[in-house]
């Protein structure tokens, strides 16, 4: 079963740094005394850009979330593993550290970390294994979503975004390391658009710059505020408020 735990204390040294070896849960919590508060993520492809937004891995709207959800066989109260009676195509472990929501009755609505999962090819029977045991039991009607930890080969926000947003790294970790990425408190960001004072709600804008914060249209889509001036193409300092 899943355990909360007590933040993580972070210090300059920890924040420069990054590592091949896990340290802890991807999408730990760690603060500093200033109170900025950064996430514990792996970096995917390419090294890591201080000062850019970065998302999560892409959805992946046919093998995880399919419009009205993945079928599953039924799942009885206490199970920790469930069977896809959906075709998929998934590497074994892949959603490890994930989560699986069920999306449609009966059990909808609860949410599961996923512990590991077995490897399909155009086929059905991928097993999820879970860290937490059923609450409600699922039967050939339910329908469930799965996704990646939002912080597993964290990647630069495109234009358009395709992930969920885990913040700004402050550091450039390299490819395929363990590192941390600020979510909240004081920050240099790249910015597109003209901010003529602090105290201005920053957030992303589809078609944008990429890795960029720009004007939030109608306060909506906020990560953060201005604390300084700015302009297109500059970095301006920015208070994050992702978590």
């Amino acid at each position: 079963m899943s355990v909360l735990k007590a933040n993580i204390s972070v210090s300059p040294q920890d924040l420069f740094t990054s590592s091949t070896t896990q340290g802890t849960d991807l999408g730990a919590l760690g603060t500093t005394g200033d109170g900025r508060y950064f996430r514990y993520a792996l970096v995917g492809a390419t090294t890591l850009v201080p000062g850019k937004v970065y998302q999560g891995p892409a959805q992946d709207a046919t093998n995880q979330t399919p419009a009205g959800g993945l079928a599953v066989t039924a799942a009885a109260i206490g199970a920790t593993q469930v069977t896809i009676s959906t075709s998929t195509t998934l590497a074994a472990n892949l959603l490890a550290g994930g989560y699986m929501v069920v999306a449609v009755t009966p059990g909808q609505g609860y949410t599961y970390k996923i512990k590991s999962n077995t490897a399909t090819a155009g086929a059905t029977g991928c097993v999820i294994t879970l860290e937490d045991p059923i609450l409600v039991a699922l039967t050939t009607s339910s329908r469930v979503l799965l996704n990646k930890s939002p912080y597993d080969g964290i990647v630069v926000a495109p234009g358009t975004v395709t992930g969920t947003i885990v913040g700004v790294p402050v550091y450039a970790a390299a490819n395929a390391t363990y590192g941390w990425v600020q979510t909240r408190g004081p920050v240099g960001c790249l910015i597109t658009g003209t901010f003529a004072s602090a105290g201005l709600a920053v957030g992303l804008l589809v078609g944008g710059t990429i890795g960029s914060l720009a004007p939030a249209i109608a306060g909506t889509n906020v990560l953060g505020y201005t604390m300084t001036i700015g302009a297109t193409g500059e970095y301006g300092l920015v208070f994050l408020n992702i978590d």
